[in-house]
């Protein structure tokens, strides 16, 4: 029986997996159209976020403008 604890920075490789694995053309062009999907799927979120956003803010403000007075 062996009770040695590896040495944890001899089991990290300084090569990533996409690196090491091989891959074909056209799973390389999936995986891109599959993130260009998944990103544009993000910003119109972060756009939707953004424009509630502002609208919250002026909202704010006029409230802030009303309570001045």
């Amino acid at each position: 029986m062996n009770d040695h604890i590896p040495d944890l920075t001899k089991m990290i490789s300084d090569t990533p997996i996409c690196d090491s694995t091989p891959h074909n053309v056209a799973d390389l062009g999936m995986l891109c159209r599959r993130f260009e999907r998944f990103a544009a799927g993000r910003q119109a979120y972060i756009q939707q976020l953004e424009a509630e956003n502002d609208s919250m803010r002026a909202d704010l403000l006029l409230w802030n403008e009303k309570e001045a007075k």
